[in-house]
């Protein structure tokens, strides 16, 4: 406050009631204040003035609109957070994660300032080298859901990849699998590259090879699942089992093996993780790592309400929620022809209805 009032050549207390939009301020005034402000790096307290205004404000969440607006998982984060705030005076607002305003955290932090956010939850952002420099910049309340981003002073709840990728190939593992695939989800995204590292891990723990061969990208989507099984379900000698990095692309996988003539589970073992809400009457059931998608949401946004209502320094929150295998009926033991490298399969017409 006092380095923008030297600045300006004005008192602390007229750029005080400028930041407070109080009407005895010019706005001739305020705009000069303002563009100290800019100048100067600081940001406007604005968190504080809406509190003092006793304002309905807003809970920004970021999140890629492509990548994740519509599906259950981005969902079931939102509703987490809705049972959280109802009953109080704030609500939610999206922002896209991919919009220019987020490249820049003066642009980001002017954008909330006009739609009067108080804090941010940051959905599932990517392992770009800018993103967690720009939050950092950030001088507002904000939490990370589904990532660590490798910073000590960001604050962040995810589920555990790692334990959850570990328990379900040790499963595949114990029913004797050896020749397994994996398909990746967004390159981009670090649930997916933690959940393949848990799975490579895990096979050269129990001194299982690799095979690259059957580790590709389906990008978390069904159809692109379905048509990375294709291909490797009609080659000589193909997996036994494949874990598929969310349940979405099981699905695309499962659908794949019957175009083909294959049997779920007696000639391929499929896996998924997320436990979607259709996955336990999914034919065959699927077996699945469940994550506490809602709870994401809740743990965030209980975050942001306590330290918008402290108002005071946050303190940092790094919290992961466990993870838990799910056995249903789409895994078994490889059958006798899958252990023996069974000849190619023949394709079918019918699909799944």
């Amino acid at each position: 406050m006092d380095d923008i009032a030297r600045d300006t050549g004005l008192s602390a207390m007229t750029v005080s009631r400028a930041l407070r939009e109080s009407q005895s301020v010019s706005a001739a005034t305020r705009e000069k204040v303002l563009e100290a402000t800019q100048r100067l790096g600081y940001h406007v307290d604005f968190i504080a003035r809406q509190l003092r205004a006793k304002h309905a404000f807003q809970l920004g969440v970021v999140v890629s609109f492509r990548g994740y607006v519509g599906h259950y998982y981005f969902g079931q984060i939102v509703q987490g957070m809705q049972q959280v705030l109802a009953g109080t005076h704030y609500h939610i607002s999206l922002f896209d994660l991919e919009s220019e305003d987020f490249n820049d955290p003066l642009k980001c932090v002017n954008l909330c300032h006009q739609r009067r956010v108080g804090g941010l939850v940051i959905v599932g952002p990517g392992q770009k080298e800018r993103f967690p420099k720009i939050l950092a910049d950030l001088a507002m309340p904000l939490i990370v859901v589904g990532s660590s981003l490798g910073r000590q002073a960001i604050s962040y709840v995810a589920v555990d990849n790692i334990s959850g990728a570990r328990a379900m190939t040790e499963h595949l593992l114990d029913l004797g699998h050896r020749r397994i695939g994996f398909i990746q989800g967004w390159r981009e995204g670090r649930d997916s590259a933690q959940r393949e590292q848990a799975f490579r891990k895990t096979l050269a723990a129990h001194k299982v090879p690799v095979m690259e061969q059957w580790i590709g990208p389906g990008e978390y989507e069904t159809r692109k699942a379905h048509h990375l099984a294709m291909e490797w379900l009609s080659r000589p000698a193909p997996p036994t089992a494949i874990f598929a990095a969310n349940d979405l692309m099981a699905y695309g996988v499962i659908d794949a093996a019957r175009s083909l003539g294959l049997r779920v589970p007696e000639d391929l073992s499929v896996a998924g993780f997320d436990d979607l809400g259709s996955s336990a009457d999914f034919v065959p059931a699927l077996t699945t790592v469940a994550q506490p998608m809602a709870s994401l949401g809740t743990v965030a946004a209980r975050y942001l309400l306590d330290v918008l209502q402290t108002n005071g320094p946050a303190a940092v929150l790094h919290q992961k929620l466990p993870t838990q295998l799910q056995v249903r009926s789409s895994t078994a033991p490889p059958g006798k022809s899958a252990v023996a490298g069974a000849s190619k399969p023949k394709r079918r017409t019918s699909r799944r209805a």
